[in-house]
C-alpha cells in the first residue's frame, strides 16, 4: 500500500508569473475546431469524478491523485480513462480523480501550484516551463510524436511544407511547430491568419490551410463533405513528444510511490485502450457529453501509430530518450523558443515506467 505523505505546494505567485510571461508553445495549437466539442457535463452524470474512482473500493485505504487533462475529455487522453475505468489505478492503490481541461485551465499552473499532482503537457512546453523556474518533469510520452497536421483541400497541388509559400495559412499566433515548420522551410511570405477553432474561414477559402489534429480535423471536415489531405508536422522534422503525462520536481520527490503506481496504471491503460477503445469511448463521453462515439473511434484508430512504435514495443508504451529530449531542445533554441540550453535529462524521468 502506498505511505501516505503530506503534498507542499510549489508557490502559486510563481506559477502565474509563469502563465504570464510564457509563450504559446505546442499545446496551444490545441485550438480544436469543431469536431473536439466542449463538453455539456465535465463529470458522469450523477457522480463526480471523484465518486466514479473511488466507487469501486475502498477509497479510505487508497492515496488520491489528481490529474488535469490539457482538453477537453477525448480519446487522445484514453489510456489514462482506460486505467480508471478498468480500476487499474485503485489496484496500485491510487484514487484517481481525472479533471478535464479546456482554454480557460492551464494545468501546467494548476500542477504548479498544487492545485494537481499530474497534468498532460508537450516536451517543449515542458522545457520553456523549467526555463521559466517550473520544475516540472515528463514522465510518460503518450505520443511518440506530435499528431498535429496542416489540413489542406484535397484538390490543391501542395505535395510539402515547401509548397506553402505565398499561401494563405490559419494557425494560432506563437505555435512552437509552426515557428520551427516556417524557419525550416523559409516560408517567409506565407498570409498568416489567426485560427479561432472554426472551420469556416478554411472552407471558404480554397488553396489554404488550417492547423489541426489528424485525430480531429479530417474527421470533422469529411462530416461536412469537405475533402482534405493533411501534411504531418512529425514528417517535418519537429521531434516533439507529445501527451506528456507530468508531475513537479517537488511532488516526484515526496511522492515516488505514487508516481510510479500512476505511471505504471496509465501504461497498462493505454495498453488496454488500444485494443478496447470501442468499449472505453462510452465512459470518457459521460465527461465530454458532446463529443460523439463515432469521433471517438476515429481519434482512437488515427492515434495508435502514434503511440505504439518499434521503441514503444520493445520499451513500453511512454518511452522517452535523452536524445530526443536533447533535439526538441536544440530546435526550440534554432527557432528563439528557449534563451539557453539546460539539463535537459532534469526535464524527464524514465524509472517508473515497465518495459513489456
Amino acid at each position: 500500500m502506498i505511505r501516505t505523505q503530506t503534498k507542499t505546494k510549489i508557490s502559486f505567485i510563481v506559477a502565474v508569473v509563469f502563465m504570464l510571461t510564457i509563450a504559446v508553445g505546442c499545446s496551444s495549437g490545441r485550438n480544436d475546431s469543431e469536431s473536439s466539442a466542449s463538453p455539456s457535463s465535465a463529470a458522469p452524470e450523477g457522480a463526480t469524478p471523484e465518486s466514479t474512482a473511488g466507487a469501486a473500493g475502498d477509497s479510505q485505504t487508497l492515496q488520491k491523485a489528481h490529474l488535469v487533462e490539457a482538453w477537453y475529455a477525448k480519446g487522445e487522453d484514453g489510456g489514462y480513462f482506460a486505467a480508471l475505468q478498468q480500476g487499474y489505478y485503485k489496484d496500485a492503490g491510487v484514487d484517481m480523480t481525472i479533471q478535464p481541461g479546456g482554454p480557460q485551465v492551464s494545468g501546467l499552473q494548476l500542477v504548479a501550484s498544487g492545485k494537481a499532482d499530474f497534468g498532460i503537457s508537450y516536451a517543449d512546453d515542458i522545457l520553456r516551463a523549467r526555463e521559466q523556474g517550473i520544475p516540472v518533469v515528463g514522465l510518460l510520452a503518450g505520443f511518440q510524436f506530435t499528431p498535429q497536421v496542416l489540413v489542406y483541400h484535397a484538390e490543391d497541388d501542395i505535395k510539402g511544407f515547401e509548397d506553402l509559400k505565398g499561401r494563405t495559412v490559419f494557425i494560432q499566433p506563437g505555435a512552437l511547430y509552426w515557428e520551427y515548420v516556417k524557419s525550416k522551410y523559409k516560408l517567409t511570405d506565407v498570409n498568416e491568419l489567426n485560427y479561432t477553432g472554426q472551420l469556416v474561414n478554411f472552407i471558404k477559402t480554397k488553396g489554404s490551410l488550417n492547423q489541426g489534429y489528424i485525430t480531429n480535423e479530417p474527421y470533422s471536415l469529411g462530416q461536412q463533405g469537405i475533402d482534405v489531405k493533411t501534411l504531418k508536422i512529425a514528417d517535418s522534422g519537429y521531434a516533439n513528444y507529445c501527451d506528456v503525462l507530468f508531475t513537479t520536481e517537488d511532488y516526484l520527490k515526496k511522492h515516488p510511490d505514487i508516481v510510479e503506481a500512476v505511471v505504471q496504471a496509465s501504461q497498462k491503460g493505454w495498453s488496454y485502450y488500444l485494443d478496447n477503445y470501442k468499449s472505453v469511448n462510452p465512459f470518457i463521453q459521460t465527461y465530454n457529453k458532446d463529443m460523439t462515439i463515432e469521433a471517438m473511434n476515429y481519434e482512437a484508430e488515427q492515434e495508435t501509430p502514434f503511440i505504439l512504435n518499434d521503441e514503444t514495443k520493445a520499451n513500453g508504451i511512454g518511452y522517452m530518450t535523452l536524445d530526443r529530449w536533447k533535439t526538441v531542445q536544440d530546435q526550440l533554441l534554432q527557432i528563439g523558443g528557449l534563451k539557453g540550453e539546460q539539463d535537459v535529462s532534469k526535464a524527464f524521468a524514465t524509472d517508473y515506467l515497465t518495459k513489456p
